[in-house]
């Protein structure tokens, strides 16, 4: 991915297979690696990378289509429904080496949903294009991503699908760079806002104390304004 097109995306999935149509029934339920792959360039130009790629899935897997921009943003909706519950937590990181892509094979063997995952991405590409201090946007120098996505129906699983998404996060941790992607957090981490913007932090608790003091829109990984933190210091530390 390094050396490819800014116009190839490339993700992977870990996860147990779905039991559905377009599987293969002799996969259902069984560990495996899921590719997505997006060409946004010309098709004919592309074609040589997606070949590529598939060549190193089973064929009787792969499917490929050209399709408008509403349409792939919002093929996936019908995977996470509203009403099912979510847990999610991810990191950034500089490589990834044998010891961390052997922890996310091995965390297969105890995944506790199939509609769990375990998603990969390369970065890069035009993102990587611009400035840290251009925009409030976190990272943008670790050429890969993970986000841990528990995915499951059943309120009284809640703390099995919670804890496995966190110990395997914990076991990652030590191989991760510092930073977070705000879009990928959980209600619970809250101490990570910070994170996900790193050096622009300040700068952009000075924009929410001064368009927002009260506030207001704080249903979000919230960034309080300056008097409020304050307040929450002192109570935290009377």
């Amino acid at each position: 991915m390094p050396d490819a097109p800014i116009d190839l995306k490339w993700n992977i999935d870990l996860r147990l297979a779905p039991r559905a149509p377009h599987v293969p029934s002799d996969l259902h339920g069984r560990p495996v690696a899921g590719n997505a792959l997006i060409w946004t360039g010309d098709p004919e130009k592309g074609r040589s990378y997606l070949q590529h790629a598939h060549s190193i899935c089973r064929t009787d897997t792969v499917t490929s289509k050209i399709l408008g921009f509403l349409e792939l943003q919002t093929m996936a909706d019908s995977a996470f429904p509203h009403g099912r519950r979510y847990y999610t937590k991810s990191g950034y990181f500089r490589a990834l080496d044998d010891s961390t892509i052997n922890r996310f094979i091995e965390a297969l063997a105890t995944i506790p949903s199939p509609d769990t995952q375990i998603e990969l991405a390369y970065l890069g590409g035009a993102a990587a294009r611009v400035g840290a201090d251009e925009t409030a946007f976190g990272d943008r120098s670790a050429p890969f991503i993970t986000n841990l996505l528990a995915n499951w129906t059943d309120p009284a699983g809640d703390a099995l699908h919670v804890s496995w998404v966190r110990e395997l996060f914990n076991q990652l941790r030590p191989a991760m760079k510092p930073g977070v992607y705000v879009n990928f957090m959980s209600g619970d981490e809250q101490d990570r806002v910070p994170e996900a913007y790193r050096e622009r932090w300040e700068r952009i608790v000075s924009v929410k104390t001064h368009y927002d003091p009260a506030n207001l829109f704080r249903l979000n990984q919230n960034v309080p304004p300056r008097t409020l933190a304050k307040s929450l210091e002192t109570l935290n530390n009377p």
